[in-house]
C-alpha cells in the first residue's frame, strides 16, 4: 500500500475513531451535539475576483495530502480545507505554498487568507506567519508582504497601500507553522479571497 493511500486512510480511521461511536444500553446511539460552527469570518474582503473568475482560475500549490486538494481555497466554504502533503511544512524544512493564477491581468487591492477550520483537524495544521507576492504575467514580483496570523485561526490581510495593477498570479507562502504539532507533518488553508 503506498504511503500516501496509507496515511490518507489513517486520516480517516482517526475522523472515524474521533467520532466517539457510542451505544446506550438499548442499543441505540445516543444524540450527536450540533456539529461545531466555525468561528465566523472577520473581513472587508468581498472577494469578488474569485468570484468573477472561479470558472477560470488555474490553482497550483507546492504539494496535497491525497483529498484535500488545493481547489478548497476557493470553494467558498469555510470548514473545508487545503492540507499540504506529509512532512511539507515550514517546521519541517519547507516552504509549502499555494498560487492562484487569473485568466487575466486584474488589480488587487485585498487579499484575506483564511486558517483552516476543517474539524477534526482544526488545531496543530495552523501557519502562524506567511508570505504573500503578487506575480505578473512574466513571474515578475509586483508587491510582496509577509506577516502573522491574527485571531484563534490565524487569518491573514495583505492590503498594499495603493491598488496593485497587472497582476496575474497571487502566490501565498508559509513561512512558520504547526507542521511539528500534529501526526501528519503538514499544514493547512481554507479559503484564499481576493478583491
Amino acid at each position: 500500500m503506498a504511503r500516501t493511500e496509507f496515511t490518507r486512510l489513517a486520516r480517516v480511521f482517526l475522523l472515524i475513531a474521533g467520532a466517539g461511536v457510542a451505544m446506550t444500553a438499548g442499543g441505540e446511539q445516543p444524540k450527536k451535539d450540533k456539529p461545531k460552527e466555525p468561528p465566523k469570518v472577520v473581513t472587508e474582503n468581498k472577494n469578488t475576483l474569485i468570484k468573477k473568475h472561479r470558472e477560470k482560475l488555474k490553482l497550483s500549490c507546492s504539494t496535497f495530502f491525497n483529498g484535500w486538494p488545493v481547489e478548497r481555497i476557493v470553494d467558498g466554504d469555510t470548514k473545508t480545507s487545503w492540507f499540504s502533503a506529509m512532512g511539507d511544512a515550514a517546521a519541517q524544512g519547507t516552504k509549502p505554498w499555494v498560487m492562484i493564477e487569473f485568466p487575466e491581468d486584474v488589480t488587487v487591492t485585498l487579499v484575506t487568507v483564511l486558517g483552516n477550520r476543517e474539524e477534526p483537524y482544526a488545531k496543530g495544521y495552523t501557519i502562524l506567519s506567511g508570505k504573500v507576492e503578487f506575480l505578473d504575467a512574466e513571474g515578475k514580483i509586483l508587491f510582496a508582504d509577509e506577516n502573522k496570523g491574527i485571531g484563534n485561526e490565524s487569518d491573514f490581510e495583505f492590503k498594499p497601500k495603493k491598488p496593485v495593477e497587472k497582476v496575474r498570479s497571487i502566490r501565498f507562502t508559509s513561512l512558520k507553522d504547526e507542521g511539528d504539532q500534529n501526526d501528519f507533518k503538514d499544514i493547512a488553508i481554507s479559503e484564499i479571497q481576493v478583491e
